[in-house]
Parts: C-alpha cells; sequence; structure tokens
C-alpha cells in the first residue's frame, strides 16, 4: 500500500517569486512511496500564485513534453478562463523505474518535462499543481483524473492514423477507452473558426 508523505524540506511558506526553470526545480510539496520505500509519485505545486487549498473542479492536462501536449495546455487554458477558474492540475507519467532511480531520478525527469509549461502557466497568473507518477501512462493519467475529482482530461493527439493506432496504441485512445469522465483530445489549440488554411 502507498505512503503519502510531505518531504521534510519542504517549505512551510510560500517562497519569493522566482523564473522557473528546470535548474531550479523546487522542493516537492507531497510524495508517494510503494511499500518498498520506492518514490512512485511526487507532486509540486505553484508558490504564485498560491495553488489553492480547496481547488477541485479543475481540468487535468497530460504533459510529455511534445508539441501535443503544449497544444492541449493551451486548450486547456482558455477554457479555464472562459470558467472564470485560473487553476489547472498537470500530470507526466513516467516509465517504472528501479528503487534507487527512482528515488534519486522522478522528480528531475518529470520536471524537466514539465518546467516549461509550469512558467507559461505561471506567467500568465495560473496556478497550477504537477503530479509526476510512475507506471503505464494511460492507467495512471485516469486513475489521478479520478483521484483528483478533475473537471475532465486534457491531452494532445499524436496525429496517428486509425491503422498507426490499432498496431502501435495511444495513450489518449486509451484515455478516451478508460475514463469514466470527460476527456478532450486537441489536435490544435485554435477553435475550428481559427484554424490556419492549409
Amino acid at each position: 500500500m502507498p505512503n503519502e508523505s510531505t518531504p521534510e524540506s519542504a517549505p512551510e511558506s510560500a517562497p519569493a517569486a522566482q523564473t522557473i526553470t528546470s535548474a531550479t526545480m523546487p522542493q516537492p510539496m507531497r510524495e508517494l512511496r510503494d511499500d518498498n520505500g520506492r518514490r512512485i509519485a511526487v507532486t509540486f505545486e505553484s508558490a504564485h500564485p498560491p495553488f489553492p487549498s480547496a481547488a477541485n473542479d479543475s481540468w487535468l492536462v497530460a504533459i510529455d513534453g511534445s508539441e501535443h501536449a503544449m497544444n492541449a495546455l493551451a486548450m486547456a487554458e482558455r477554457l479555464s478562463t472562459e470558467a472564470g477558474v485560473r487553476v489547472l492540475d498537470l500530470v507526466n507519467v513516467q516509465p517504472w523505474l528501479s528503487k534507487e532511480a527512482a528515488n534519486h531520478e522522478l522528480a528531475p525527469r518529470g520536471w524537466a518535462i514539465a518546467a516549461d509549461a509550469c512558467a507559461k502557466l505561471g506567467a500568465k497568473d495560473f496556478a497550477w499543481r504537477l503530479h509526476i507518477l510512475m507506471g503505464e501512462p494511460a492507467r495512471r493519467i485516469v486513475e489521478q483524473a479520478e483521484a483528483l475529482g478533475s473537471r475532465g482530461i486534457v491531452i494532445g493527439a499524436r496525429g496517428l492514423t486509425a491503422t498507426e493506432a490499432l498496431l502501435i496504441g495511444s495513450v489518449a485512445l486509451r484515455v478516451i477507452h478508460t475514463a469514466h469522465g470527460s476527456v478532450l483530445v486537441v489536435r490544435h489549440p485554435e477553435p475550428f473558426g481559427k484554424l490556419p488554411q492549409r
């Protein structure tokens, strides 16, 4: 059974505003370890603006460092802004790692991928919470959305053809088929009326 804890080194008060980069990974606010003591999940939260303690009903955005994920983030920003909520949850899923690798590399690997997304949100005065998890991506994304009570999942489309999706598989496709709530798959951050002409 996983054990959730708050790292001892987590600050008690919000630090002064700073520019977010992969080199300035903040202290995790929470972590989760399995029965063997292996770190399996880490959560970071924005300090400025602070993530509200009673936040719920926010979108969960899957972040993998790709342009597709950034399109999904842009769409989630727009949907949240239109709803008057400037809060987003982000999730990055890493492959299974050994205990030693997970304890030392899970947080830095996930942060390196998500730092740009977090910086963009912070620059727009969005509060964010980043969940870095280990495991099979689609399953962990859906589990996280359910655990948070998310409004829905926003995920980027990789542009696979139907045949490629059948042969290779697609995280977005698996999320669609396993999620109990809403899933928005984003190919482009602009609505249909504003898409560039081909």
